[in-house]
């Protein structure tokens, strides 16, 4: 298949990053639209840094901020590299114990803090949403026993052997969620106001949702409490639908296939197997 430039197809757990490791202004793969296509609605951009925890995961719950006209989204791994940012994401990870001693170890846990003392948002996505508890025992994932958390949120976590697997529907900001869920964390929630079966103080906001942003009516409600609290004169697009967006890539990544492969060979290929007496290439078995 030709290079398509901008095809926005979910990656879920990969990331491509420079070799250098640094994830700088990392755009997120497609953006599935451009700036130069949908310019901001209002007379300011919204600036989201997303923290590249190790073993990140699902970090495609920020594709729907990237898909929001006027919405700049980026990784980052450095504190200098929140101060500009109008909303911060601590995303899902396979490791939130190691994702927190390299918040710490990095200094972004030092500047976590002091966004959330200034009334600056944040935002934990699972294992982000457990790293900005105050306590998290794990004997599950990295067996590191009990952990101090970031103390953002009231919120201590438990790990259990089996895995929270659910699909949650609610409401938040007035408006309807779907969400998914898949951890081994389990929250007792102290305090807080509640949000999405999860917390919120003050400008920090954590819940163990994900795919919460894909919910258009939301993810609007939520961007207009970032830009309230930003001091940003943003306004979200009022016509912005996620999962058109995301069809249409689909459709074009169809549409490369159906211009450039042979589908009929493919579909022989996978109704009867491969040709016999087809050349070996190693390595692996023939």
């Amino acid at each position: 298949l030709p290079f398509a430039h901008g095809l926005g197809i979910d990656e879920e757990d990969g990331l491509g990053a420079p070799p250098s490791g640094s994830w700088g202004r990392v755009s997120l793969r497609g953006a599935v639209r451009e700036s130069v296509v949908a310019p901001p609605h209002g007379r300011d951009v919204l600036r989201v840094a997303v923290c590249a925890v190790p073993l990140m995961s699902n970090f495609t719950d920020v594709d729907a901020l990237a898909a929001e006209p006027g919405v700049i989204v980026r990784f980052v791994d450095r504190p200098e590299e929140l101060a500009d940012a109008d909303l911060a994401v601590v995303p899902g990870t396979r490791g939130t114990v190691r994702a927190l001693a390299w918040l710490r170890e990095r200094g972004l846990a030092d500047a976590l803090a002091r966004r959330a003392a200034e009334g600056r948002p944040v935002l934990g996505v699972c294992g982000g949403f457990q790293a900005l508890g105050e306590r998290i025992e794990d004997e599950v994932e990295s067996k590191a026993g009990t952990v101090e958390g970031l103390g953002l949120l009231p919120v201590r976590v438990r790990f259990a052997v089996e895995k929270t697997l659910a699909r949650p529907v609610g409401e938040a900001l007035g408006e309807r969620v779907e969400g998914y869920e898949i951890h081994h964390g389990v929250a007792e929630v102290l305090g807080g106001e509640p949000f999405l079966d999860g917390c919120r103080v003050g400008s920090v906001w954590g819940t163990h949702w994900h795919g919460s942003l894909e919910s258009d009516g939301f993810r609007r409600a939520f961007l207009r409490e970032v830009a309230r609290a930003a001091g940003r004169d943003f306004a979200p697009a009022p016509d912005t639908s996620f999962a058109a967006l995301r069809e249409e890539q689909l459709d074009r990544l169809g549409d490369l296939i159906e211009e450039h492969a042979d589908t009929d060979a493919l579909l022989r290929l996978i109704e009867k197997g491969a040709p016999v007496g087809v050349p070996f290439i190693p390595p692996g078995a023939p």
